[in-house]
Order: C-alpha cells, then sequence, then structure tokens
C-alpha cells in the first residue's frame, strides 16, 4: 500500500463533512452540552482567582482598548496595569464577543472554552486516525474519553486559556504531521500557526518539541531530520513570536513591576525543586490523576494501553523514501506522555497545588485508554466456527466496554462536582464577595480606587500577581494587600495615592483587634448598608446580624473621610433600620 493511498482511506475529512460519521458528531454534541452545565454561573467556583484575573484582562480590553500587546490587570494602584503575562489570545478573543454581545458577560469565556474544548476531540478523533489506522471505533473512543475525563469536564468551560491551550496543542500535533505526510506550503503554514500560538498562549507547552522532534524522526528515518532546511525555517518560524513576545512581556513589568511571574524572577515558586524529594509528591500527584483527571477506570485503561500497545520496532525507510505503513508514528504518543510527565518535574510546586497543570494529560491519555476499549468493543470473542458464536462474543465485548464507560462517566460526574460547589471557606469567600461586589459597583463613584483585603499565596515574595477577586466583582481598579500588611499606617499611605474605599471580610477585619479599632474610628459598613457608618462593635454587630444577605460577610470603610484624631472616637451615625 503506497503512503499516498493509505493518508486519503486514513483520513476521516470526508466523513466529517459530509456528516456520515453520526458517532464522532453525536460525542461532540454530547461533550459540548456537559459542558454548558453552569453557563451563567459567576466566576466564584474552583480557581475563581485565576478566572477573575482572565476576565478583567478580558474587560480591560473591551473597555480600555483592543492593543492585544499590552494586557492590563486591575491590581494596577496608580500605574496603567501593563502586566507581564502569558500572550493574552483567550482574554483577547473573550473581549472581541463582548463586542458582538454589546457587554461584557462572563459565561461568554465560559462558551469559548466549551467550543474549544469541544473542538480539540474533533482535532483529536482525526489525530487518533492516522496514528492508529485500521482499529474501528479507536477514533470515536478516544474523543469520547478526552470529553469526558472530569478535570477537562470542568476545565473546558471554566474562563481560563486553558482549553485553548490544549486545542492549539492537539492542533499542533495534528497539522504537523499532515505536513510530514503531505509537505507543501499550505500544510507547512497551518503547521506553524498552531505550534506559534500555543506556545505563545502557553510557555510550558514547549514540552510538545519532543512528539514534534519524534514525528520528524518518523518521517525522515532517524538524525537525517537535522539536515532538512524546511525543519529549521519551521522551528525559527515557530520560535521567533515567543522570543520576541516574553522579550515584550519583560518590558511590559519594567514599565509597571506588574507580573504574574512567568520566569520565577518574582511570585509563586513554580519550580520550587526540593518537592522532588518527597515521598508526598509523587503519592499527591498519582492521586490526582487517578482520581481528578482520568478517574480510577481511565488509569487502569490507560496503563492498559501504554503496556498492551507497545509498537514493534519499525522499519525505517529507505533514503528519501516517504514513511509508510500505518504503525510508523505509534510510538509517538508515548514520546508525547513523556514530555509532559518532565513538565510535571521541572514546574513541580506548579503542579501540585494547581489542578489545570495536569490538563494536557488529558488527549494523549485519552488515546492510550481507548485501544483497549476500543480492543473490546470490536472484539469477535474466543473461537467458534458458527457465525452465532462470533456474533455472541462481539455482543459481550460491546456490552463491558459500555459498562466501563458508564463506570468512567459516573465517577467523572462525581469527581467533578466538588468543583463545580468546592464547599471551603474560599468558595463561601468569593460568593459574598460577588454579591458585596454587584451592589458596590452600583453605589460606589466608577472612578473610585479600591483597597481590597484578602490572603494571598504569595505574599512572601517581593512583586507579585495579587489576588484580582474582590477588584473584579467591585468592577475596580487599585490594590491589593494581604492580611500581614493590615495597618492604620498602610490604609493611610494607600489613601495619600487616591485610594477611596478599603474593602475585606469582616473575618479578616476582625482578626486583628487593634485594626479593628482602628477601622470603627473610621467608621465601618456593609455593602447594602452604605453609605452608614458604625463606630460602635456592639452595634455593628447587631446590624449584620440582622441582615441576612450574603454581602454582610464584607465590610466596607470609606477611607475619603480623613484620618480619626488618635485616641477620638467618632460620634455614631444613624442605626441601620
Amino acid at each position: 500500500m503506497s503512503g499516498r493511498h493509505w493518508i486519503k482511506q486514513a483520513s476521516p475529512a470526508s466523513d466529517l463533512s459530509q456528516g456520515r460519521n453520526l458517532w464522532l458528531w453525536l460525542i461532540l454534541l454530547a461533550g459540548m452540552s456537559v459542558r454548558l452545565i453552569g453557563l451563567d454561573e459567576p466566576l466564584v467556583d474552583h480557581q475563581a482567582w485565576r478566572q477573575t484575573d482572565t476576565a478583567a484582562i478580558a474587560r480591560n480590553f473591551f473597555e480600555e482598548g483592543f492593543d492585544i500587546f499590552r494586557p492590563r490587570v486591575d491590581w494596577r494602584g496608580t500605574t496603567l496595569g501593563y502586566v507581564e503575562t502569558n500572550f493574552p489570545l483567550y482574554p483577547f478573543l473573550a473581549a472581541c464577543t463582548y463586542v458582538l454581545a454589546g457587554s461584557y458577560h462572563e459565561w461568554l469565556g465560559r462558551l469559548l472554552s466549551a467550543l474549544f474544548s469541544t473542538l480539540t476531540a474533533a482535532l483529536l478523533y482525526h489525530l487518533a486516525s492516522r496514528i492508529y489506522p485500521g482499529r474501528p471505533r479507536l477514533p470515536e473512543l478516544a474523543s469520547l474519553l478526552y470529553l469526558a475525563m472530569p478535570v477537562n469536564v470542568y476545565f473546558g468551560r471554566t474562563f481560563m486559556p486553558e482549553a485553548l491551550m490544549v486545542f492549539l496543542s492537539v492542533a499542533s500535533l495534528l497539522t504537523f504531521l499532515r505536513w510530514m505526510e503531505r509537505p507543501g506550503s499550505v500544510a507547512f503554514s497551518l503547521a506553524v500557526l498552531a505550534s506559534a500560538l500555543c506556545f505563545l498562549v502557553k510557555i510550558p507547552t514547549l514540552y510538545l518539541g519532543f512528539p514534534l522532534v519524534a514525528l520528524a524522526w518518523w518521517r525522515w528515518g532517524g538524525w537525517r531530520f537535522l539536515a532538512k532546511p524546511s525543519l529549521w525555517v519551521f522551528a525559527i518560524l515557530v520560535l521567533s513570536p515567543s522570543i520576541w513576545w516574553y522579550d515584550h512581556a519583560a518590558g511590559l513589568f519594567q514599565q509597571t513591576g506588574l507580573t504574574f511571574g512567568i520566569w520565577n524572577r518574582y511570585g509563586y515558586d513554580k519550580w520550587s525543586h526540593e518537592l522532588l524529594l518527597e515521598a508526598d509528591f509523587y503519592f499527591d500527584m498519582c492521586l490526582r490523576l487517578g482520581h481528578r483527571v482520568l478517574t480510577p477506570v481511565g488509569a487502569v485503561l490507560v496503563l492498559w494501553g501504554l503496556v498492551a500497545a507497545w509498537p514493534k520496532r519499525p522499519r525505517p525507510p529507505l533514503p528519501g523514501q516517504h514513511s509508510q505503513g500505518r504503525q510508523a508514528p505509534e510510538w509517538m504518543p508515548y514520546v508525547w506522555l513523556g514530555g509532559i510527565a518532565l513538565y510535571v518535574l521541572l514546574v513541580p510546586e506548579g503542579n501540585r497545588k494547581l489542578h489545570y497543570y495536569q490538563v494536557p494529560f488529558v488527549p494523549v491519555c485519552a488515546l492510550f485508554a481507548a485501544l483497549p476499549l476500543a480492543r473490546l468493543a470490536t472484539s469477535r470473542g474466543a473461537g467458534g466456527r458458527h457465525s452465532g458464536s462470533r456474533q455472541s462474543g462481539s455482543t459481550r465485548g460491546r456490552a463491558v466496554a459500555a459498562v466501563v464507560l458508564l463506570a468512567l462517566a459516573g465517577y467523572s460526574a462525581w469527581s467533578v462536582s466538588s468543583y463545580f460547589r468546592p464547599g471551603n471557606p474560599a468558595h463561601r469567600f468569593y460568593r459574598s464577595s460577588w454579591e458585596a461586589g454587584r451592589l458596590l459597583d452600583e453605589r460606589i463613584p466608577p472612578d473610585a480606587l479600591l483597597v481590597t483585603g484578602e490572603h494571598d499565596d504569595n505574599a512572601a515574595t517581593p512583586l507579585r500577581a495579587q489576588s484580582p477577586t474582590l477588584l473584579y466583582y467591585c468592577h475596580r481598579k487599585g490594590w491589593q494587600i494581604t492580611l500581614e500588611q493590615f495597618s492604620a499606617g498602610r490604609l493611610d499611605s494607600l489613601s495619600d495615592l487616591g485610594a477611596s474605599f478599603f474593602v475585606t471580610a469582616i473575618g479578616f477585619a476582625m482578626s486583628d483587634a487593634s485594626f479593628w479599632r482602628e477601622l470603627l474610628a473610621r467608621g465601618v459598613t456593609f455593602p447594602s448598608a452604605y453609605p452608614r457608618q458604625w463606630t460602635d462593635d456592639r452595634r455593628f454587630r447587631q446590624a449584620v446580624a440582622a441582615h441576612r444577605g450574603l454581602d454582610r460577610h464584607i465590610v466596607l470603610v470609606d477611607l475619603r473621610r480623613g484620618r480619626p484624631a488618635e485616641g477620638l472616637q467618632q460620634p455614631e451615625p444613624t442605626a441601620l433600620h
């Protein structure tokens, strides 16, 4: 069979374009439907701080100008807000949907993620068809498993760039493989575009270099690919935009001092390699992979696929001959998975703490999990001279595969539920902050600068990506300070810079008795009661207890009223009725 003839047979493009592959369309429809659950929910679920940071950049594009090269955050103080970050393609696209809608709506960002996540399943179908041609139902099952994994169900609809990153990752491999199969300017341009955007959106996706090199090795049968000028041109065109962008982003940091800590110069130490010496790190990662990422059923399928599908050593093509034969690139997913595993070891602290760092595992693990499942679904039973015996075996295999899929889907639904409703103190804080922010957005001046007080894991770093949630919910700019920074002097210094209000959780404010007395001397309130204020602790607590709204958990202090004289108690304002 010629390479060109195999490519034509393996390609499912005609099936998809003509709508003949009904199963794939049903799978995509089901995956999209699941991702529309909670589409209009506020950004208060798991990783709310990360979602609101992305949403703030999108909203600032919409309200302050569509300059994609100068993303802006809310925690800007008195600066212009330009921040050192990954290339902001996702929030820019979300802002474009705001233009179509006429206003900003978080559900549009969720919808964008859902679309990218679902489209990734279609690309994975194409990729599986080329890597494993001649295996019935494997491409459909790979797409289904990809859409059903719990971590992907959730992060496939969050206001975050992860869904776009995975989409571009699979697109990079697929377009590069197609260029290897059928060299041409169009295929080359698509491969360059997909890979360049992928590395721009998330710099850790450079681990895709491993499977890309593996495909080049397969195409030319060894190290001969290093002598191909087209590959060097590809590498230059793909890497140059990222080199330019991250140099430009460093310049933005020099202007404003605002950064997400991309290169670990400042901020959260995602590269803390001390964890590699701790057994708990490996235990936690394996537990999360088995519970949140793959489910126990999926983990067993992946291990089964890894062992059972280990490819035989393919014969390299003759010099100048095109690679052909269906099993030639079957070892590429092993290299892909190995690159992601190396990424975990290079960024251990980030992977330990942030669940969305494991989303890249899902597409490649879906390929491995689909291998044994497809064999079950298409098995013909053991022996038997009569067609009835063979049919019985086939029915039994399909039944077992269906039970396995139902078990995986059921566990996934149970596992992902805690992402939607975390039920922890942080979730309750975000919920209260969202309610308070809606009220304050209507009651305080639109140009008011806020000081927000929140917990921050980056508090020990000199320059850090600050917590954006309260600022985002209030639709205001300003500063965020941590509990360790709570002091009258700190509020006074920010007031001198133009801060108008201090907003924080009542529990945070009351955790330091002396600081709480300072706030009472200025006058405290909560959003639905503003502009009324209290300077008496007992009466304020009574007013809070009598109010049923979630905003009662948030305290507001007007910094524009001046600083109380030392030791002087301000008169009691009118009580809340």
